[in-house]
């Protein structure tokens, strides 16, 4: 960081992320180049956010290209990835012991997000940031937030393009350690290119946040309503308790008609994950989620997770199980971890879905190293149709650090065949190793190579099929 005292303090700091990609594209090896360069200059209260992101050309993990493709099919998904620049962030900030005003591209939240939460989503490079301007006042026992602009819009056919969005959003300290809140948002989704074909859609909600030393409740309710009379609500409620030794935590989560894209719904369960990979996440959902943890000393951690999720009908059904023991001794830790998964969806597709997945962790040091293993055996089962399929995915990992040096390595192995040709086939192996070096004080290096299993990757009530990686990854980032 540099910082410079002329009138006032004057600072600028800043982060550069370089990246080389060597990836096997079935067809041939492509080489990919991107430099990701974030500014912050600070003057006194005000603050100036500059993030521009360069690409020759943009890798597209998503592009399921195999084997059982054509040549022209690949040729085709290899040229849409183009080559791309520009301002991937851009803010002025003025910020008071009381104020704080934002204008440019910029993220907001409500509450737990189930209402409103406009942000970049990295693992599968979705954008739902403002371009607007934030208003958020603070004071003693009350605060809000009132911000509104606009949202590039994400249909297909609406490139460049841009929804609308307002809110107000406001939180009062009614007592000690309670707090009470209300929101109003109108979210205005572009339909067509046309002018004014939009459908607005208006959000009521309501939170309460108590805590005290014995327990902690945070509760959401949302109401919806748009041009087309589509009534949705939201509720969402997570209690964490303490007694002593224990914590018991309780979530539940009841949504109908509110999945919309400004919305990030809470999961309520241990993977993370929407009902059915083939169903909308918001649309039509119940569940609860329950965990005991257990500490008798500190030697000794106990977890059990424990999940359910439906809809009105039950044909749409997730249940997921979690548990964990974690022994500390002196020089090292052992941790045994096991968690199933299972969904079904009769309802709009027949399919079926298990897996369990028995883990073993040991982290210890071994002459001033340290080392982490760790060793999983997931077996898959699926049923789709009339089609059905099992498989194990055994994998180990290790990871050793010397000094500013850390190696991790990773081998998997596909032991039958899955119904998703996205998967791999029996027999497959993926073996990749990363090394990250400090250099310099400010510097870091990290390289891949080797490959990485493809599939279905879930994140927040999202999932999308990712490709699988082979080939060579550089990154080079720098402070300053």
């Amino acid at each position: 960081m540099v910082s410079i005292s002329v009138f006032g303090e004057l600072s600028i700091s800043g982060v550069n992320e370089f990246k080389y990609t060597n990836a096997d594209r079935i067809m041939e090896y492509r080489n990919y180049f991107s430099d990701k360069l974030q500014l912050q200059i600070a003057y006194d209260s005000f603050r100036l956010g500059l993030k521009y992101d360069f690409y020759r050309p943009k890798f597209n993990k998503f592009a399921l290209i195999n084997e059982s493709m054509s040549d022209a099919v690949i040729e085709a998904m290899l040229d849409s990835e183009k080559n791309e620049n520009y301002f991937d962030e851009y803010y002025l900030q003025y910020e008071s012991e009381h104020w704080l005003m934002q204008t440019g591209k910029l993220e907001a939240v409500i509450g737990s997000g189930m209402v409103l939460h406009n942000y970049y989503n990295e693992d599968f490079e979705t954008d739902s940031r403002l371009i607007g301007g934030y208003l958020n006042p603070v004071y003693d026992k009350w605060q809000m937030q009132i911000l509104g602009g606009w949202m590039e819009s994400d249909k297909t056919g609406l490139d460049d393009e841009y929804d609308q969005l307002g809110a107000i959003d406001a939180k009062v300290d009614a007592l000690e350690g309670l707090s009470v809140g209300a929101s109003y948002v109108l979210y205005k989704e572009l339909l067509t290119d046309e002018d004014n074909d939009f459908n607005n859609l208006n959000i009521y909600s309501g939170n309460l946040n108590y805590s005290s030393a014995l327990f902690d409740l945070k509760t959401e309710f949302a109401r919806s309503k748009d041009e087309n009379d589509l009534k949705g609500t939201a509720v969402y409620t997570n209690l964490t308790s303490y007694l002593g030794k224990f914590t018991l935590i309780g979530a539940y989560k009841n949504y109908e008609n509110f999945d919309t894209r400004i919305s990030d719904l809470p999961c309520v369960n241990h993977s993370g994950q929407q009902l059915e990979h083939n169903w909308d996440s918001g649309k039509d959902e119940e569940g609860w989620m329950g965990e005991v943890k257990f500490l008798p000393n500190y030697e000794n951690e106990y977890v059990v997770n424990y999940a359910e999720g439906w809809n009105d009908n039950y044909k749409v059904r997730l249940s997921n199980l979690y548990t964990e023991y974690k022994h500390d001794f002196e020089t090292w830790s052992v941790k045994a971890e096991f968690e199933t998964l299972e969904q079904v969806n009769t309802e709009n597709t027949n399919h079926w879905y298990k897996e369990l997945t028995p883990a073993l962790t040991f982290d210890f040091i071994a002459a001033d190293t340290p080392i982490l293993i760790k060793a999983e055996y997931q077996y898959k089962e699926e049923e789709n149709l009339m089609e059905e399929q099992s498989h194990f995915e055994p994998r180990l990992q290790a990871d050793v650090a010397i000094g500013d040096y850390s190696l991790s390595v990773a081998a998997e192995r596909q032991i039958g065949d899955p119904i998703s040709t996205e998967e791999g086939e029996d027999g497959d192996m993926w073996i990749g190793g990363e090394l990250a070096i400090t250099i310099i004080q400010n510097t870091d290096i990290r390289l891949f190579y080797g490959k990485e299993k493809g599939g279905v990757v879930c994140r927040n009530g999202v999932c999308k099929n990712q490709a699988e990686f082979n080939g060579l990854r550089l990154t080079i980032t720098t402070k300053f």
